[in-house]
């Protein structure tokens, strides 16, 4: 009888864990993309917290509506140093220094309009906890502003604690009618800093008047042809400094190339496209040169490579992943049609 009742226990606990997750709001915590330490142990904390949303702009993300909060509680092992006030430094400027936050819509640098105008931030010392407050309705409205999916966290006052996993517990309003939903954003704080490759939308180039509103992350094309916005990959080396002389080699002719700097492989880059599809390719403008600093309190400066997405000969999804050994990967997406 004992050895029936075990496996009845044991379901029965697997059955109630995973009813105890099914409402989840969090995706994932990932290093911000505008630094190369953000999770890294005995350094300022930076991270973006992913909601259980598609980052993909077509789809929209969630409602904050006036009054309503969405409450970040870290644990105490991530101990703010009070050398920084909370507030007071941007965005958009960034002028210095501070504690802030951002609510993101899917892509980097593209805020729901300025904090001062849309929504506040706020700390309570007592239970660690960060807090947004609308103040007025934030709507959702794909593609350009698809709302509410993802919150980076820029804790310039905050110390990373020692290496290992941590938990941060997320309580939104912004479910239906402003009702509350909840989760657990897990977060490996790694003992030293790794390569890193990220992706910036802050290309003059691109769009002079306004960088910050277009998503390079997610573009479309016709077959046999270039998408409308550059890729840039900002980049760093293990030792936070910026990875400059990065260049891509072909090594196929159909979309797979290597990261070389003096002759060295430090990196790759595949194309996945549709099955028949040939021709796909990515340009290169150069080896990766120095760029000014992306955030105030963030490493001095970093790299940034500049690279063109050009469609094979199918219709379909093709996925851009460029990884750096050693460290992480980002993808971007082009939907290709006739």
């Amino acid at each position: 009888m004992m050895n029936i009742i075990r496996p009845l226990v044991l379901l029965f606990t697997v059955l109630i864990c995973q009813a105890a997750f099914a409402g989840d709001i969090v995706n994932s915590v990932i290093k911000a993309p505008v630094v190369s330490d953000g999770t890294t142990a005995g350094h300022a904390t930076d991270i973006v917290i992913n909601l259980d949303t598609t980052l993909d702009p077509s789809t929209n993300g969630r409602t904050l509506l006036q009054g309503k909060t969405i409450r970040i509680t870290l644990p105490a092992s991530f101990q703010n140093t009070k050398d920084y006030m909370f507030g007071g430094c941007g965005p958009p400027l960034f002028d210095k220094p501070c504690n802030t936050a951002v609510l993101l819509q899917g892509w980097p640098q593209h805020p729901v309009g300025p904090p001062p105008e849309k929504y506040a931030f706020d700390y309570e010392e007592a239970t660690n906890t960060l807090v947004f407050t609308a103040k007025v309705d934030l709507e959702p409205d794909a593609p350009l502003n698809p709302g509410i999916k993802q919150m980076h966290l820029l804790l310039f006052g905050f110390t990373n604690p020692h290496p290992g996993h941590y938990r941060l517990k997320v309580e939104a309003e912004t479910g239906p009618g402003g009702a509350l939903e909840t989760g657990w954003a897990k977060i490996h704080i790694i003992p030293k800093s790794r390569p890193s490759i990220n992706v910036t939308s802050t290309s003059a180039e691109d769009n002079p008047d306004n960088p910050m509103t277009r998503n390079t992350i997610y573009q479309s094309a016709t077959v046999g042809t270039a998408v409308p916005l550059n890729y840039n990959f900002l980049l760093w080396d293990r030792k936070d400094k910026a990875f400059l002389g990065v260049d891509i080699v072909d090594i196929d002719g159909n979309g797979n190339y290597l990261f070389k700097k003096d002759n060295k492989v430090v990196g790759h880059v595949s194309i996945d496209g549709p099955e028949g599809a040939v021709g796909q390719m990515l340009m290169s403008f150069g080896e990766s040169v120095q760029e000014s600093p992306p955030t105030i309190g963030g490493p001095e400066t970093t790299a940034r490579w500049v690279g063109k997405f050009y469609a094979g000969s199918e219709p379909g999804r093709y996925t851009v992943t460029a990884k750096l050994n050693g460290g992480n990967e980002v993808e971007m997406f082009v939907d290709v049609t006739k």
